[in-house]
């Protein structure tokens, strides 16, 4: 491709062509960071990536930063040299670190380190694999930290540069970290270290060298000018602790700059797990998929990300009427008319009415089409949902013979969780794409939600329920799932004895049915009606609900 530009004078049109400049994306490999970057860090094609990760102390500035170079050193196949250069840590601490912390972020490739030439540098390679190059620890002795009778080199920019050059007559250089970079320019003024860090961009771009610093923020940002790592990089992720209302502090990542790309923008959550960290999929603090830095982005976030990447196509719901799993809510749909494939409903149920046997028979409609099914609870945990299952032979297909659940039939209790809005979505989008934890791809066709009542109870750092079950329902939506959702409400609802108010359900889900007890000449008796149906005729009456008719 090829920029022009006319310049109009007396004579004729002058054409002159620029190159066009083109992109090339560095995957981070970090589950969740890649997404709200846009899929990763982009740079210039013939240029390199810089990045600053800012934030206070331990915020978990080092940890990413280490993960960043050691999946980039771990995915070379080049040969080429990584650095990792770090004030505060030796490189053995490093080591150990990663090794029985983290397992290396589960990779499977037998590290070694080479043999110790000089005691603040250890070298690593992948053994039996020359095509991975090195990763170089090496522990950084700026002269303010210097004691005058002290042994050892003085490690500061200038040679931190000078080795970079050194190396580079041996191997390609591929990335190189600073970590705690401001420790190293203490004794330079504002603007005198603002010029050495961009000598330092210009010289590890001049050769295509990836460039990471890490800066601590001890103290409030000065507002009058940003800091001199901020005019140096690219991209600038701040981490901080976001105190909530409940005394909680959370972690947050905050992409304050980023000049090559489009990213998401807003406070994102993220957490650090370490190698004994279950690999089971399920909603709640201890579900990662690995030891590292895993970020959640924003319930915003990832709608937006869902429809990018759809396109802004909105996924079409089904056209014929899907089995609710009860024959009388079935029935209340006249002209073979109701719900379809991905089209939302809630169940609202009042005190006594049996709403967790009501979704569980819609999820047992799914499994006899052969459909893989989800049950998410708030109020029955797993072995309360069993004796339901063994004693109701509507829900035969929920069960395998010796009393386990069937395969395609999986039960999430939801235990009460310090987690942000944005992980509650991101696991339950994951459990709906694996659908179990045996590592197979097994996507869940139908979920119910059983039930969403006060949700901020159990999870005291979800402040706005209702925007995050319209996301839900989207995010759902885009996955190919039918949902089912149940919600409490007080007693009386149904004769106006209370405040309740549908509007929030009706202008949220595409059908929405309510459930209630009334006292009759032969004792109490169960009954429910359609309040929406989107695009359906139904009955406008109360119906009565005979629990186990089949």
């Amino acid at each position: 491709m090829r920029c022009r530009q006319f310049h109009r004078g007396s004579a004729a049109a002058h054409e002159v062509a620029y190159p066009a400049v083109s992109f090339v994306t560095l995957r981070t490999g970090i589950d969740g960071l890649d997404g709200i970057l846009g899929g990763g860090i982009r740079f210039p094609e013939g240029d390199a990536a810089f990045v600053c990760i800012a934030g206070g102390p331990g915020t978990g500035k080092t940890l990413l930063a280490l993960e960043l170079v050691v999946r980039a050193w771990l995915e070379d196949r080049t040969g080429a040299t990584f650095l990792y250069y770090s004030v505060e840590h030796t490189p053995d601490g490093l080591h150990k670190k990663l090794a029985s912390d983290f397992d290396w972020f589960r990779s499977k490739a037998p590290i070694v380190a080479a043999p110790r030439e000089v005691p603040n540098k250890l070298t690593l390679t992948v053994d039996g694999r020359p095509d991975s190059g090195q990763l170089v620890l090496t522990q950084a002795r700026p002269a303010s930290m210097q004691q005058k009778s002290a042994r050892g080199t003085t490690v500061d920019i200038e040679w931190i540069l000078a080795e970079i050059e050194n190396l580079r007559l041996v191997r390609e250089v591929r990335m190189v970290v600073i970590d705690n970079v401001g420790l190293l320019l203490t004794d330079l003024e504002y603007f005198e270290k603002r010029t050495a860090l961009l000598e330092v961009r210009r010289r590890l771009l001049e050769h295509q060298i990836h460039g990471v610093f890490v800066m601590e923020e001890a103290h409030p940002r000065d507002l009058r000018l940003p800091s001199a790592e901020e005019f140096s990089t690219d991209l600038m992720l701040h981490l901080a602790f976001r105190e909530e209302a409940t005394d909680f502090k959370a972690r947050a990542i905050e992409i304050s700059k980023a000049r090559h790309q489009y990213y998401y923008r807003g406070v994102h959550h993220f957490s650090i797990a370490g190698r004994g960290i279950t690999r089971d999929v399920y909603l709640g603090a201890r579900n990662e998929r690995g030891p590292g830095i895993h970020i959640y982005p924003s319930v915003a976030a990832q709608l937006s990300m869902a429809r990018d990447q759809a396109q802004f196509t909105v996924p079409p719901r089904g056209d014929k009427p899907i089995d609710l799993g009860h024959p009388d809510l079935n029935r209340a749909f006249e002209g073979n008319t109701g719900p379809t494939a991905r089209s939302s409903s809630v169940l609202l149920a009042e005190p006594g009415t049996r709403a967790t046997y009501l979704a569980l028979r819609f999820l047992a409609a799914g499994l006899e089409q052969g459909e893989r099914c989800l049950f998410i609870s708030t109020r029955e945990d797993r072995d309360a949902i069993r004796r339901i299952c063994q004693r109701e032979p509507a829900l035969a297909k929920c069960l395998e013979r010796d009393g386990r659940f069937a395969p395609d039939f999986r039960v999430v209790y939801l235990h009460p969780e310090f987690i942000a809005p944005g992980k509650f979505l991101w696991d339950l989008v994951r459990l709906c794409q694996g659908g179990h934890a045996d590592g197979q791809a097994r996507p869940v066709v139908r979920l119910a939600f059983d039930n969403i009542y006060r949700l901020q109870d159990r999870f005291p750092l979800i402040t706005e329920q209702r925007f995050l079950v319209a996301a839900m329902l989207d995010m759902l939506r885009y996955q190919g799932v039918t949902p089912l959702f149940v919600d409490m409400l007080p007693a009386e609802a149904s004769r106006g004895g209370s405040t309740f108010d549908p509007s929030s359900y009706l202008a949220a889900f595409d059908n929405v049915l309510h459930t209630w007890l009334t006292t009759t000449d032969h004792g109490t008796a169960p009954f429910f009606r359609v309040l929406k149906s989107v695009g359906n005729d139904f009955a406008q009456e109360a119906l009565p609900l005979q629990w186990r008719r089949s």
